[in-house]
């Protein structure tokens, strides 16, 4: 769960720093799912030390609430990877009206040249040249539109390019988020299995009373998978279809004292 949610916070935060340095052009649209991505990164991180915090301390009640915060993470990871993949669909048509809106007002307000400006940069960055080809300038071109070491023109447009990024980032965060909770559904099996193991035996009185009892176990028994967990049933577990498991020790009843009357000697 720890490892799942330093993969959370580590990728969405390079993936919504990558998208904010050019956001600009799409006109801050589309930082959702790597804002979101790095908020259940936190929550596991937090669920992760309740969860330690429960099998330390080897309460019942904690590990259940554990585990239902655990299946509610599940299902919203699997939500959100829904959600990355619906909008690697539909953002191809805001995103390149956006683009060729910022490309207009570059275009128009591009003299005296800017090295710095944003478009500069992502035709740099990108080896892209243009909002749809190098054809968007009629004049000059811009010296980012250069490749720096043979000085040729880069011939692909900057919409397809950016576009195409975006849609990767996106299917990243969908693979991220159904990873993580396929992984944490297997803390699910190991969190259930330690809770029936926590379950304290129960034996029948003489009388044909139930009784629950606490009994100390090691810490095999208590470690999920392990041999002591899967070859050797519990001792104390009644009604087993197993020969060697030992009856339980019936109670030996009390009889109550009862002491003799003392006659006092009258005068």
């Amino acid at each position: 769960l720890q490892i799942c949610g330093s993969a959370q916070l580590v990728i969405g935060a390079f993936l919504l720093w990558n998208h904010r340095q050019y956001s600009q052009i799409v006109k801050n649209q589309f930082w959702e799912p790597y804002a979101v991505l790095i908020g259940l990164g936190i929550i596991s991180q937090l669920l992760c030390y309740f969860g330690w915090t429960s099998t330390s301390r080897k309460h019942r009640c904690y590990l259940g609430t554990f585990c239902a915060f655990q299946v509610l993470l599940i299902v919203i990871l699997f939500l959100v990877s829904g959600w990355s993949v619906a909008t690697k669909v539909h953002l191809i048509v805001p995103a390149e009206l956006a683009i060729e809106a910022s490309h207009a007002e570059f275009v128009a307000h591009q003299a005296p040249p800017d090295p710095t400006h944003i478009w500069n940069r992502l035709q740099r960055d990108f080896h892209c040249c243009g909002s749809n080809s190098l054809h968007d300038y009629k004049n000059s071109f811009p010296r980012s539109c250069y490749d720096p070491v043979n000085r040729e023109l880069h011939s692909a447009g900057c919409m397809h390019v950016y576009v195409r990024s975006m849609e990767m980032n996106m299917v990243r965060v969908a693979v991220v988020a159904i990873c993580s909770a396929l992984i944490q559904s297997l803390g699910i099996f190991c969190v259930i299995q330690l809770t029936l193991l926590l379950r304290r035996p129960i034996i029948m009185l003489p009388n044909g009373d139930n009784q629950s009892i606490r009994v100390k176990r090691t810490r095999e028994q208590l470690t999920p998978l392990s041999p002591a967990t899967i070859s050797r049933p519990s001792q104390h577990s009644g009604g087993s279809s197993s020969g060697s498991t030992k009856p339980p020790i019936p109670l030996k009843p009390v009889v109550p004292r009862v002491d003799p009357p003392v006659i006092k000697p009258t005068h």
